[in-house]
């Protein structure tokens, strides 16, 4: 890790690259959960617009919105998870360097198998890095984690705002307006 002891730098450095690291996380997690907000907002909008003119170009143009709005939001998620991960390892990292990495503060598994004879109580408080997900993860229910939670957000929202544009152009079609 270090090449020679004078090159190594001061364990309150290391400490405050980590604070910083943690403050990045909070703030683009922070973010992503302000995109979803925004999303369901504009939901919200839609139904409003909706019921209000009944017009399928106005419920189509406000639909349009949050779809869109829907797909810059699953870029946000999935552009702050490289960065949740990159500043994970920095983190890790840091408590590595710092010495945290023990079975009585931090475990870390390293995903190999290696805790499986630990105590519960270690493989419990294990941490590890966190991994990458691609857009087929989205529709796994058996993989969790809050991005793929708002990712799943802004896919069921951008699909409730579709089946609105459908459902009144069927029925501005069909002529059974109520």
């Amino acid at each position: 890790m270090r090449e020679n002891a004078s090159d190594a730098p001061e364990a309150e450095s290391v400490r405050l690259a980590m604070e910083h690291a943690w403050r990045d996380h909070h703030h683009a997690r922070d973010q992503t959960w302000k995109a979803l907000q925004m999303v369901a907002v504009l939901g919200a909008g839609l139904v409003t617009v909706d019921a209000q003119f009944r017009n399928p170009l106005s419920t189509l143009a406000a639909g349009s919105l949050v779809i869109i709005a829907s797909a810059f939001g699953l870029y946000v998620t999935f552009h702050h998870r490289g960065l949740e991960i990159r500043k994970f390892i920095h983190i890790l990292n840091c408590e590595e360097w710092l010495g945290l990495h023990r079975d009585d503060l931090i475990p870390k598994d390293p995903g190999d198998g290696s805790l499986d004879s630990k105590p519960q109580s270690v493989r419990d408080g294990a941490v590890r890095e966190p991994r990458p997900f691609s857009a087929r993860a989205i529709f796994n229910p058996h993989a969790h984690n809050t991005a793929l939670f708002i990712a799943r957000t802004h896919v069921g929202i951008a699909l409730f705002a579709t089946l609105v544009i459908v459902m009144r152009i069927f029925v501005w079609v069909s002529g059974n307006e109520a």
